[in-house]
Parts: structure tokens; sequence; C-alpha cells
């Protein structure tokens, strides 16, 4: 098969993939879609590209996945079924007032992600306590995407000390996860504050306009939902207590690498969360407990197969793009530039984090294909390292990347009302930030 047309159809693949997203389209039938123009492109047969490539993909990700999906959802029925998130949402009202609460979710889901909680765990804790927020603030709905997309999706790779796989893989140059600290941290700075100051803004305005009338609040499941009064909700400590001491087993257990799996602490430290929680509000369950640990249970297993298999098929994706013959040449034509090594690593760490739609990915196959070139370059590791990790968090954030599709599942959301606001704060300021920083390193070094 010419490579000029498989370039071409791997192009037309993801362009698909984008088109229908915004459509509406679920992602099982757009990565068949979408996949099927790239296996006739490619020249691979449309049986072994979705019986190996896509289903071997799916197959990994569901069996990788699903219970951390159920454990978390459960984690979040228990906290709903309790009062707690009603009652760490009047806390969060208490004590920030109702003006910034947007930021305060954001610098809340940062805090948690940096400390060790992955990013879909940082997700699946946070979102029932932001609805209740947005229920009682009367926030549009989309707004729920910019804590996670900043909090979690965007700067705290870069801060020293990150176990976040973009600033974990770049360690096998030679370096640690500190690299270039001084670096991180007025790149982290700057990004924060530049963030949350679009974060405000974009607040107040749409605030402004559902106090006019010319913007509905909140919708969606739950909207129609009435918030418990102050008096039939846990004590702050109560409600506080299971989310403290899962965020505290997982920090901890990772730092002492008490296990391999981080699925497997992550899940665990939940489980653990989910039954303090239970225990410890048991009398603020309305109805039966029984019923209402059954409807957790269901509920969370429902929930747990869906976003799975949502995941596992753009993942499935993810796996026919990388098998072909075009994608094989775009990265060998990335990795024969002739060009400044830090450039080197920004443009082909970015591009192939966004054509997997995966920032691991891109600095993965960066690192394993480029790593003996830049340890022998002569250049300054430590920098390079920053550079990269910086890198894979600008393209890897496009509408056909499996991030976007679980989180716009979990939030009950979709491309077309919430894309915008993870492009602007994943893909528009880390590029910028991304050249500005590559610039300033090779006048610099």
């Amino acid at each position: 098969m010419d490579i000029t047309i498989g370039v071409f159809g791997l192009i037309l693949g993801i362009a698909i993939m984008v088109f229908f997203a915004f459509k509406g389209l679920s992602a099982v039938p757009l990565t068949l879609l979408a996949g099927a123009v790239i296996c006739i492109s490619n020249g691979i047969g449309l049986w072994t590209g979705f019986a190996t490539s896509w289903a071997g993909g799916l197959g990994a990700t569901f069996t990788s996945y699903f219970l951390l999906f159920f454990v978390s959802s459960l984690y979040a029925n228990i906290m709903e079924a309790t009062g707690a998130c009603t009652s760490i949402a009047y806390k969060f009202i208490q004590w920030f007032g109702t003006k910034h609460i947007l930021t305060v979710l954001t610098l809340f889901v940062f805090v948690i992600t940096y400390g060790g909680v992955s990013f879909f765990v940082c997700m699946f804790a946070v979102a029932p306590i932001m609805w209740k927020l947005f229920k009682e603030l009367n926030v549009p709905r989309p707004l729920g995407i910019i804590p996670i997309a900043v909090g979690g999706g965007a700067w705290n790779y870069l801060l020293p000390g990150s176990t976040q796989l973009s600033n974990v893989i770049p360690t096998e140059l030679g370096t640690t996860l500190t690299a270039a600290p001084v670096m991180s941290i007025l790149i982290v700075a700057v990004g924060m504050i530049v963030s949350l100051i679009i974060v405000e803004k974009i607040y107040a305005s749409q605030m402004r306009q559902v106090a006019a009338g010319q913007l509905v609040g909140f919708t969606g499941e739950g909207a129609d939902s009435v918030m418990r009064n102050k008096e039939n909700v846990p004590s702050a400590i109560a409600a506080f207590l299971p989310m403290v001491v899962m965020i505290a087993l997982i920090v901890i257990c990772s730092l002492l690498n008490v296990f391999e799996s981080s699925t497997l602490l992550a899940c665990l430290a939940m489980l653990i969360a989910a039954v303090i929680c239970l225990l410890l509000n048991l009398r603020f369950i309305e109805g039966s407990v029984v019923e209402s640990v059954k409807n957790a249970l269901t509920s969370a297993a429902n929930g747990a197969a869906g976003s799975a298999l949502a995941l596992g098929a753009v993942v499935g994706f993810g796996t026919i793009v990388s098998s072909t013959g075009a994608f094989q040449a775009i990265v060998d034509w990335l990795l024969a530039l002739d060009i400044n090594v830090y450039w080197k690593g920004v443009i082909s760490t970015s591009v192939i984090s966004g054509v997997t739609g995966s920032a691991s990915s891109g600095v993965r196959l960066c690192v394993d294909y480029l790593g003996d070139y830049f340890i022998g370059s002569g250049c300054n590791l430590e920098v390079l390292h920053r550079l990269i990790s910086l890198a894979s968090i600008t393209f890897d954030s496009l509408p056909h990347c499996s991030g976007c599709f679980i989180m716009f599942a979990y939030l009950g959301l979709n491309h077309k009302n919430a894309y915008k606001y993870t492009f602007l704060f994943d893909t528009v300021l880390t590029v910028a930030m991304t050249i500005i920083v590559a610039i300033l390193v090779s006048i610099i070094y």
C-alpha cells in the first residue's frame, strides 16, 4: 500500500473521529467507523485490524480499568447516599463563598493529582462534590470540565516530583522526577496563574448570563434533585475523613512503593474510603441501608462497564493507528528531522502525542527511539526532560483522545458543549507555553 495513501487515510480517520464526536456519536461505533477507514487505506484486513488491534486494545483496557471504574463509582455513590457530598459542598461554600468556587475546585483537583492521585480517580472523587455545588449555585454544567482540565489535565504533570507518566518516563534519560526544578516551578506558576485568570473571567461571565436569563443554569442528571438541608448531613469531619484517608493511602503507599500496581492501590484506597464513609454516616442514609447499598453496587457496575467500554474502544482505535505503516513513517520522519535537539524532542513528542491521543505514548516513543541520541548529544538532559514533559500535554487533548471521551462520558457532557474549554486550557495554553519555553531554551542553551 502506498505510504502517501496510508498517511492520508490516517489523517482522514482521525478527522472522522473528530467530526462525528462533535455530532454526538458514541465511542464504539465511532472508533469502528474511523478504524475501518484507516485499515482500508493502510492495506490492513478489516478482520485483522478489528479482531487483533482494536479488540486487543479494547480488551486490555477494559480488563485494566473496569475494577477502577467500578470501585470509584461505588465510592462516589456511597458519598452521595450518605450525604457526605452535600456536607462537603456546604463547607466549600461556607469557607470560600460562591464567587470563586470554580477556581477553588480547580486548585483542589490540582493539589490532589500532584499528591499522587491519578487523573481518573481524582475525577471520580471530585465530580459528586462539584455537582452538588453546581446544583446549589445554578452553575452551567459544561463548566464542570474546567477544574478537571486545568487542575488535572495540564500543569501538574510538570511539577518536581510528579508521579504522572509524562514526568516518570523521561527519567530513563538519566534524570530524576525533580529534573530542572526551578524551570518546572516557573512554568507551572505562569501556566496556573494565566489559567486561573481565564477561569475567573469565564465563570463570572457565565454566571452573569445565567442571572440575566440569557443562559441556562445547571441541567442534566441531578438537576431536579433537592439538596438536603444542612441539619440532615454528616459533620465536616465525617464527610471529609473518607477522602482524606483515600488520598493519604495513595500518596504514602506510592512513596513507599507498597504496591507494584497503581491501579490496585487506587482501588483499595477508594474501597476503604467507601467503607469508612458508609460506617461513619449510616444514620444519614435516607430509606433502607440494604437497598441503598444494593443500588450503589448496581449503579457502579453499570456505569463502570459503560466507561471502560468507551475508553477501551478509543484505546483500540489508537492501537490500530500505531500498527499502521503510515504511523511508523510519521515517526521515522520526525526522528530524522535535522533540527536543534531541544526542538526535536518537543516536536517529536507533541506530534506523536497528537496522533495517538496520548501524552504517555508521545513521551514513550520519543524516549525509546531518541533516548540514545539525546544522551549522546551533550544537551542539558534535565532541561530536555522538562521540555518533553511539557510537549506531551499539548496535542494529547485533541478531540479524538481517550481522555476526552471518558471525561465527557462520566461528567454527562459532550464534545459540542464542553470541548472548547478542554481545547483552550489543555491545548492552546500548553502549546503557547511550550513554544515560548522552547525558544528560550534554544537561546540560553
